[in-house]
């Protein structure tokens, strides 16, 4: 029933197909397996790990359903964490081509998403993008940003769509970015608070 009542709150026809069909249970620790669906937990982040979070579910769905998933796009997405919203677009598009930092993040979620053929997994620093199968038709980030991520912003295609939280180390900003004329159309969509991005463009390495 609390699938269902969830369900309902998503727009896009493909992610609530998707998310009826992929359990998030598969993704998350033992300890949290009862409460996947809880809606007075679905506001709240789950520790994938000891250091790592996995985004709050209503806010996750969210930022997909934002994303304008499709199919025959390719996806570039930052921050695996547990691999749910990976298993999730993956479901609808192409490719998706996802960059973890955490070594022990990636780990447990290369065993989660093992049956996906169309997922890319790479540890590496995603605040730079992944170049090597770049262009994207969407990036979703995951952790935030001080600035516009801009080395994952030029590797969007014209018309692209890139989905942010910006701001400072406590509290931030969510943000949809398309890619129009080769510059960025922002749209702000609320304030957030996620954990801050690792890497050379992000807030520490």
């Amino acid at each position: 029933m609390e699938k269902e009542i969830i369900a309902g709150r998503i727009t896009n026809p493909l992610l609530r197909e998707a998310f009826l069909r992929v359990d998030r249970r598969d993704f998350l620790p033992e300890k949290y397996r009862k409460v996947a669906y809880d809606l007075e937990l679905a506001d709240q982040p789950l520790w994938v790990t000891e250091n790592v979070t996995t985004t709050a579910l209503n806010l996750g769905l969210m930022m997909l359903d934002v994303l304008d998933l499709r199919e025959g796009q390719r996806v570039l997405e930052v921050g695996t964490g547990g691999g749910y919203y990976t298993a999730l677009m993956a479901e609808m598009v192409e490719h998706v081509v996802s960059v973890e930092i955490d070594r022990e993040v990636l780990e447990l979620a290369k065993k989660a998403l093992a049956n996906y053929r169309n997922v890319t997994l790479v540890e590496g620093d995603g605040s730079l993008g992944y170049e090597p199968l770049a262009p994207y038709d969407r990036a979703i980030v995951w952790a935030a940003s001080p600035t516009l991520p801009c080395k994952i912003f030029d590797q969007l295609r014209e018309g692209g769509v890139l989905v942010a939280p910006i701001g400072g180390e406590t509290r931030q900003t969510l943000y949809k970015i398309i890619k129009r004329g080769g510059k960025p159309e922002i749209e702000r969509l609320g304030e957030v608070i996620f954990m801050k991005l690792r890497g050379v463009c992000g807030f520490y390495y």
